[in-house]
């Protein structure tokens, strides 16, 4: 049984625990695309109850981490290189659509400024320090929390839901594993980049970066799961 640190998660519900503890197997792939995800020894593997870890794994469900498939269970989802590809062109059509209005609501709202400024901060102090997964993680927040906000900014309550449903921030790094130092650095830079041509109320350069990035990312995760198809092959193929 894995032994969970209880002071460190005394503040935490079970529910949250458990999530937070089955991506972590996943990140750190103890829990690996396409594997079966059995509750009894999830459950046997944390020390915590069945009913938290199935909350656990409907959360997971949502993000579109674990699929659960009629009469065969829960698994670890696996995504394909046209899926992701698809996921990505809807991202990038959302996050430079709302180009005019983003800035419009980031201009007048000091508080949203503020709170940007505040994420890239601590994402540069997360990024420059990464030490274990636990920091990857923190990192991961941070960029979607970037992202989440820049959508709001938008205005359209709507657009949020459906962004946030795409998950294609947390899957592929989840799944197919963590990018290195180099490539962190160069995401918080151009998310640094982003902001600042919002500061200076530039919707050329604002929308040029964003795409700059959306791309740059898109290119990654390409690379992250098609290094990770050729590598369920060769692994299939043993």
């Amino acid at each position: 049984m894995l032994v969970m640190d209880v002071l460190h998660y005394q503040t935490q519900t079970l529910v949250e625990v458990a999530y937070k503890a089955l991506k972590k197997d996943i990140t750190e792939r103890v829990l690996v695309p396409g594997q079966k995800i059995i509750i009894r020894e999830v459950s046997e593997r944390y020390g915590i109850s069945e009913t938290p870890i199935k909350q656990a794994l409907n959360r997971l469900i949502a993000e579109g981490l674990v699929e659960n498939i009629p009469r065969r269970g829960m698994r670890v989802r696996m995504m394909h290189l046209d899926e992701m590809t698809e996921l990505m062109d809807i991202r990038f059509m959302i996050e430079t659509y709302y180009i005019k209005q983003v800035l419009d609501n980031f201009t007048k709202d000091n508080q949203i400024r503020e709170k940007f400024r505040r994420n890239l901060e601590e994402h540069r102090r997360i990024i420059e320090n990464v030490a274990n997964v636990e920091d990857f993680l923190k990192q991961y927040y941070l960029d979607q929390e970037f992202h989440q906000m820049f959508v709001k900014c938008s205005g359209n309550k709507r657009i949020i839901q459906i962004y946030n449903s795409l998950g294609t921030h947390g899957y592929a790094y989840y799944i197919y594993g963590k990018p290195d130092k180099k490539g962190l650095i160069e995401g918080v830079k151009e998310h640094e980049d982003i902001y600042w041509a919002l500061v200076k109320g530039d919707e050329a350069e604002v929308r040029r970066r964003m795409e700059i990035h959306i791309i740059n990312a898109k290119n990654k995760v390409y690379q992250m799961l098609k290094d990770a198809e050729k590598d369920f092959l060769v692994e299939s193929s043993l």
